[in-house]
């Protein structure tokens, strides 16, 4: 399957980026993205892999929660949805953040 990031995935995945690159290094942050791509792009190969969301983890639950995916690269929840042949990844949280509403569609 083909893996799309959403322009909100991609915003947070700088934000995150751009945090580790000022905290330890940009070495550490570029190592860091390329195992979020992996991650995500792993997905592909294995669209139901990744556990459904708990509902405990979003801030409002949306509708139709159990569509929503997410895999772990280190303490960071990479959500995603399977959609036909296509994986949308739709945001990036530390595991300790609720998942939002902006995070669960494709914006």
């Amino acid at each position: 399957m083909d893996v799309f990031w959403s322009p909100h995935a991609n915003s947070l995945l700088d934000e995150i980026v751009v945090g580790i690159a000022e905290a330890l290094s940009v070495d550490d942050a570029l190592r860091w993205e390329a195992d979020f791509r992996d991650t995500a792009e792993r997905t592909g190969d294995f669209p139901f892999s990744g556990a459904i969301v708990p509902v405990e983890c979003f801030a409002t639950i949306p509708e139709e929660a159990d569509r929503l995916r997410q895999v772990f690269c280190g303490p960071y929840r990479i959500v995603y949805e399977p959609i036909g042949d296509e994986i949308h990844i739709l945001a990036i949280r530390h595991s300790r953040m609720l998942v939002t509403t902006t995070d669960t569609f494709w914006n």
